[in-house]
């Protein structure tokens, strides 16, 4: 009993030391920053954003890959698949957590695969239509979409991005009945909505947007946050248009593999806090309408199991199923 306890010590020890090592000598190598969805889109820019600022604290290459497919499913696979020595990281967030909801089967578990590394962002939501639909204000065009079910056209990042369950949220919170059409990522969907090859979409109003809606070729008609926006302070919120507590989160993390040392977890974290402080950041944020949200690795993974059962009674009502 004797030799097979101090086995066991002997191999918590080796465990322990290791994990130590790799702390003080990390990083050692480029990091790979995988985006899982097209070039363009907020996550992808915003990714881009931290990278160089993350590249100039850790004093290691950053390198980001996009691997846009399945709604982010493809490229959240391959972190989960990789080794946990904090040399691949991945912009997490709601649209993972939401989307395990959807999916029967999926390669991964949120909780189980991933390592919670920070909470970096919150994204505004706003509901916007094309200039060329006659509606000029929200509540003509929930008349006009009632008039004209299943004519309608909205994008998103893919089945089970958050900003397709927003609009199923504003299809049931609402009585209108539009047909969803998926995008490998949000740049491809925000580029349909400006020519008008899809006349709505849920999203942060960005730089590029706000401009179009200023200048009358594209509607901001609500916005979701609790608060009207200084960016769109003509854009009433929901609450005030009578659509009571329609505030669906959509938050942006960082995760990586399970099972990353803590001490690398924390050097990630601490690197990200001052990344996401940075001037050309918060440039960054701002032209997207994101808002700098900071949460520690254990304060993220309970976020996750918060949005888990959050979104799963209303997932389950509103009978969506991404496996088609």
């Amino acid at each position: 009993m004797k030799m097979i306890g101090w086995t066991v010590f002997t191999g918590w020890m080796v465990s322990v030391l290791s994990a130590a090592v790799l702390a003080q000598s990390y990083p050692g190598k480029p990091l790979r920053f995988i985006v899982p969805f097209a070039p363009g889109g907020g996550i992808d820019i915003v990714s881009r954003a931290i990278a160089p600022q993350l590249q100039a604290g850790l004093g290691q290459p950053v390198l980001v890959e996009n691997r846009p497919a399945s709604a982010g499913i493809l490229g959240a696979d391959a972190v989960a698949k990789s080794a946990p020595d904090g040399y691949t990281i991945m912009p997490g967030g709601s649209w993972m957590v939401v989307g395990s909801l959807m999916y029967k089967s999926l390669p991964y578990s949120v909780l189980r695969d991933f390592t919670p590394i920070a909470l970096i962002a919150d994204a505004s939501i706003q509901i916007m239509i094309h200039a060329s639909l006659p509606a000029k204000n929200f509540a003509e065009f929930i008349e006009y979409a009632k008039a004209n079910p299943g004519k309608l056209n909205f994008g998103s990042a893919g089945i089970g991005h958050p900003f397709h369950l927003t609009m199923e949220m504003f299809k049931q919170r609402t009585g209108t009945n539009m047909v969803h059409v998926p995008y490998k990522g949000m740049n491809p969907a925000v580029q349909d909505f400006i020519t008008g090859r899809i006349q709505v979409l849920s999203y942060s109003a960005n730089a590029q947007l706000t401009e179009l809606i200023k200048a009358g070729k594209l509607r901001a008609i609500a916005t979701a946050t609790e608060q009207r926006l200084p960016a769109l302070p003509e854009v009433p919120t929901m609450d005030e248009l009578g659509i009571r507590n329609f505030h669906p989160a959509a938050n942006l993390s960082i995760v990586g593999p399970a099972g990353i040392p803590r001490p690398v977890v924390d050097r990630l974290h601490a690197e990200l806090v001052k990344a996401t402080a940075t001037p050309e950041v918060a440039k960054t944020y701002a032209s997207l309408l994101f808002l700098r949200t900071l949460g520690t690795p254990d304060e993220y993974g309970k976020i996750m199991r918060n949005e888990l059962d959050t979104w799963g009674p209303l997932i389950k009502a509103l009978n969506i199923s991404l496996d088609q």
